[in-house]
């Protein structure tokens, strides 16, 4: 039984060890220089969708919160500006009798970005996400905003890892 107990605990350290030994850092280890600890935070709102405005702010505040790790401040050095350049629903597929059944929520932003040292760089990126209705269902706007935030929520991230990017090669 003692062989098989240190073999149990050897299978258990050795991917341990080697994530810990890859040298991983998050994201945030390469933006905080170029961030910093506050963010101000804009979006210029779509006249067509203000409503879809409304939700990539909230996505927005989200990030700075929870990716970026940095507070939202109005006074702060470093300011974020996002763009709705489309923000729409598109039909993947219908059922046998012609129905819509499956989607995707298709966003396209751009950030305007004013890092702590005063350096402007914009940053473009488009988000998805599908998803499906149950058969005789009705594509509500509920459903419709939830996949809209989605998609701004999946294009933000990719934000995110082209300033990380940025961060690496400034490091």
């Amino acid at each position: 039984m003692k062989k098989r107990e240190a073999l149990s605990i050897l299978l258990l350290l050795a991917p341990l060890s080697l994530f810990i030994g890859c040298g991983y850092k998050p994201s945030t280890y390469y933006t905080k220089p170029l961030l910093g600890d506050k963010i101000s935070t804009n979006v210029t709102i779509d006249i067509k969708n203000p409503t879809d405005s409304v939700f990539l702010k909230d996505a927005l505040n989200e990030a700075v919160l929870g990716v970026f790790n940095a507070k939202v401040d109005l006074k702060s050095d470093t300011k974020i500006l996002l763009k709705v350049n489309k923000a729409e629903i598109i039909t993947l597929d219908y059922d046998e009798n012609g129905y819509p059944i499956l989607y995707r929520a298709k966003t396209s932003i751009t950030a305007y970005i004013t890092d702590k040292n005063n350096n402007f760089n914009n940053y473009s990126a488009i988000g998805y996400y599908d998803f499906s209705l149950q058969k005789n269902s009705v594509l509500s706007d509920d459903l419709k905003h939830n996949a809209i935030k989605e998609a701004f929520s999946q294009a933000l991230q990719k934000i995110e890892f082209k300033l990380a990017e940025r961060g690496i090669n400034d490091h």
